[in-house]
């Protein structure tokens, strides 16, 4: 697959929001709300387009602002790690890779969390790359669904109870490594 811009899938802000529905509703201890709408539209315009002459260039790098932006900026009230590690998941999926990570992306994660500074971009890149392999055909349904419930979603009212929802979506990551069944 060639990385030129034209040819990316990308998600929205939308698409974004209706991932972060998905983290709440399958946890019910994870608290709602969007502390800061503008970092979602930001996230979005960067990964797409770049910002102050930086433009993310291959794949990898538009991965890398995704999973940065939505982690390090807390966009959310909750669940801003999951959210980023789902949908950039949900990215590569579109893009016809999949992002089998390990371990390691719970320390990347709090790290760019806590201290982004200390975050070395390349490191990080070469992580996603060597963590994505062509996706299988048998993989194209669960995408669908993923799709399917991100765009049945809507934004999340303020007094959204999520106590007695149930799901069985893959989104976070404390297994040694994610993968579909």
């Amino acid at each position: 697959m060639g990385e030129e811009s034209e040819s990316i899938s990308y998600l929205s802000a939308d698409d974004i929001y209706g991932v972060h529905e998905l983290v709440v509703e399958s946890n019910a201890e994870t608290t709602v709300g969007v502390s800061s709408p503008g970092d979602i539209e930001y996230t979005v315009e960067h990964v797409r387009e770049g910002h102050f002459g930086q433009v993310p260039e291959s794949l990898h790098e538009k991965a890398f602002q995704l999973l940065r932006l939505i982690t390090a900026n807390h966009p959310f009230v909750d669940g801003n790690k999951r959210t980023a590690l789902m949908s950039t998941r949900i990215f590569y999926a579109l893009n016809g890779l999949r992002f089998d990570y390990d371990r390691e992306i719970k320390a990347i994660l709090k790290m760019l969390a806590t201290d982004e500074a200390d975050i070395d971009a390349g490191d990080v890149i070469a992580y996603l790359r060597t963590h994505t392999e062509p996706l299988a055909p048998e993989y194209e349904a669960t995408i669908n669904l993923w799709l399917d419930r991100i765009e049945e979603t809507d934004q999340l009212p303020p007094d959204h109870d999520t106590s007695e929802s149930e799901s069985h979506e893959p989104n976070d990551y404390h297994h040694d490594s994610r993968t579909e069944e």
